[in-house]
């Protein structure tokens, strides 16, 4: 299958569900204890979904050629990374070996990156290149103090990493097969940063945080005066990959196609958002001119990080920059920060106040459904994991 062609089967399925008022469903309601958003399982969660298990660092485009490099800070964690002259990606905890100092900010072009405390020097590759006054380290093995090397690997515009030094990461095994098939065919490695990260502070728990990306069934109401008014609330395909999944919307200039053949359709990708969420807590969102990447990151039980980066496809005219311009602040400031980030923290004095024991995903709420099951999958494996034998 080619975009077209996917494009076209979901117009199709968000057509159908137009005519006939449906959207994608979940075999029944999930009702969760609201222990979840408890500080003990915000600990549990940290160390299984974002110590141990793989997440997103970037995309490829973060990194454009050879010799760049880009900071990156998840979950506590300062990281370097960087695309060596040979154009292979690494990732280094972003801390000196000597004191421990953070070595160096931002992104940008560079062959070397200096300490700024005592001006120890290290390459792109982290190797240690110049340790100041030598003399007095005598029996230092240079060697073995290189910046701290982080499992990393690139594939189909990602780049993903572990937080913690461990196993390598195969993006294969990482994506699944079919999601593998899926991002290679979208093709957005070259795709250019529009502006630096943008980080939203956000005072609700993360997965209340990365929930309000995963269902349009609040478009209605909540966006009523923003986003519903061009596009359709209520009505989503869900697709999983693993524990992944791919949502798409309709724009409401989709309702032109009801009357057209096929034939006369053209690109179907104006009319349609494609979303994708990778576990544990990454969205990326699809459209014809440019692809958002959010990153949910937790702080504490009570409040989270949005880390907010788009990427415009390389050849855009000059108008269509512009359009994305005007856009980007709408998006972030009314729709993002104003309502939906909004409505995230009004739910942590209710989950606090001990006078709900659970919440609520309708069967209109697959995809929420499917990686609240998967968090739950990932934390119980841990645990039995953790059982010593006979027990």
């Amino acid at each position: 299958m080619d975009r077209q062609a996917l494009e076209y089967q979901l117009a199709h399925r968000l057509l159908d569900h137009l005519e006939h008022r449906t959207t994608d469903l979940a075999d029944s309601i999930l009702e969760l204890p609201t222990d979840i958003y408890s500080a003990e399982r915000h600990r549990e969660e940290l160390d299984v979904l974002f110590h141990r298990q793989p997440v997103v660092l970037c995309l490829s485009g973060a990194l454009p050629g050879p010799g760049t490099y880009r900071t990156v800070d998840l979950c506590g964690t300062p990281i370097l990374l960087t695309r060596d002259e040979n154009g292979k990606v690494r990732a280094l905890a972003n801390a000196c070996r000597h004191r421990g100092v953070r070595v160096v900010d931002g992104a940008g072009a560079a062959k070397r990156f200096t300490c700024p405390f005592h001006a120890w020097t290290y390459d792109l590759e982290g190797k240690l290149v110049a340790v100041t006054s030598s003399e007095f380290f005598t029996g230092l093995c240079t060697e073995d103090k290189g910046l701290v090397e982080l499992p990393v690997a690139e594939g189909y515009g990602l780049i993903v990493g572990r937080l913690r030094p461990g196993d390598p990461i195969d993006i294969d095994d990482y994506l699944g097969p079919g999601l593998v098939d899926e991002l290679a065919m979208l093709d957005f490695a070259d795709w250019q940063i529009f502006s630096e990260p943008h980080v939203h502070a956000v005072g609700g728990n993360w997965k209340v945080t990365l929930d309000t990306f995963r269902e349009n069934y609040h478009f209605r109401f909540l966006h009523r005066r923003t986003l519903a008014t061009y596009a359709h609330g209520g009505v989503l395909t869900f697709d999983s990959f693993g524990p992944h999944l791919r949502n798409c919307s309709a724009l409401k200039s989709i309702d032109a196609l009801h009357e057209l053949p096929e034939a006369e359709w053209g690109d179907v990708g104006q009319h349609i958002s494609l979303q994708y969420a990778l576990f544990p807590n990454t969205n990326i969102t699809f459209d014809s001119r440019h692809v958002e990447l959010w990153q949910i990151v937790p702080i504490d039980e009570k409040s989270c990080e949005v880390v907010h980066t788009a990427y415009l496809r390389p050849g855009l005219s000059d108008a269509e920059r512009e359009k994305y311009a005007e856009m980007a602040p709408w998006i972030c400031e009314t729709v993002v920060d104003g309502e939906d980030f909004w409505v995230a923290a009004r739910t942590e004095p209710g989950i606090r106040a001990g006078a709900l024991d659970s919440i609520l995903f309708g069967r209109n709420e697959p995809a929420p459904q499917h990686l609240h099951r998967g968090f739950e999958t990932a934390l119980e494996s841990a645990r039995e994991s953790a059982v010593p034998q006979g027990k």
